[in-house]
């Protein structure tokens, strides 16, 4: 992972939660949980959560798929948050967030049976050192099982300079071609990938509506009317970016060899 500065800050935190539902920075909620882990035997198995935000997904993983959790992130306002939410859902024997610094995993080889993500990994620089990392992690066996948001596999557009621009977030991004092409060369088989764009297009547009509409005031009472107004011209620019293919929703999942 590269150096970093905090870049979640209460502001943003809120006004994600708001459209994504509480304890959610990413979209889809605990049925985009589901579909990242559709089919897996979670019970009891220790899962892996690298960006677990502000501990939304964790909950819905311990709670629902009765696994046990260790979240991790690199911001400390953002783990501070999830253990109080993981703790108000009762979930602390379960859950167990921790702060990390970027670089190798604070885990020994072997430990996770699934190493999960949602839409966090994009901030990650070097992908071949990450996916290597979360390698020597799992079980032989184990799972690697993520969401993230993928690119086109042309240059970028000037739609996409000026969505990062209005986002105001450090992106890495790559195709998911490239994240199967990183995953076959670090040993992991049974790859599957899965570009999603076309299910996230439509809610996307439904999000911009709602900001227009029902969350207006709610937004302008919280943000103030200039930072509502940029929020709105943010997703707005989010939706020509994936009405043009060049941002890429996908799912992915990958097995390390018993």
């Amino acid at each position: 992972m590269a150096d970093h500065e905090d870049e979640y800050d209460s502001t943003l935190i809120a006004m994600l939660e708001m459209i994504w539902g509480e304890g959610f920075l990413s979209p889809g909620g605990p049925e985009a949980v589901g579909e990242i882990v559709r089919g897996l035997d979670l019970d009891g198995k220790l899962v892996v959560d690298i960006g677990c935000g502000v501990g939304g997904v964790d909950i819905v993983l311990a709670r629902d798929f009765g696994a046990r959790v260790i979240g991790i992130d690199i911001e400390a306002d953002l783990v501070r948050r999830a253990r109080e939410r993981v703790a108000r859902a009762g979930l602390a024997d379960r859950v167990d967030c921790r702060l990390s610094s970027p670089g190798p995993l604070p885990l020994a080889d072997g430990e996770a049976d699934v190493v999960f993500g949602k839409d966090s990994w994009i901030h990650i620089e070097d992908k071949k050192a990450f996916f290597a990392e979360v390698f020597r992690v799992l079980k032989p066996g184990g799972v690697l099982t993520a969401a993230d948001w993928m690119r086109s596999d042309q240059p970028y557009g000037t739609d996409m300079e000026y969505f990062f621009e209005m986002e105001g977030l450090t992106y890495h991004m790559a195709t998911l071609a490239e994240y199967g092409d990183i995953l076959r060369d670090q040993g992991f088989t049974c790859i599957a990938l899965a570009d999603i764009s076309a299910e996230y297009r439509v809610q996307a547009h439904r999000e911009l509506d709602a900001m227009r509409g029902p969350l207006k005031q709610r937004m302008v009472d919280f943000l103030g009317a200039g930072k509502q107004a940029h929020f709105v011209e943010n997703w707005r620019a989010l939706t020509v970016v994936l009405d043009r293919g060049e941002l890429r929703p996908s799912r992915f999942r990958a097995i390390k060899p018993a």
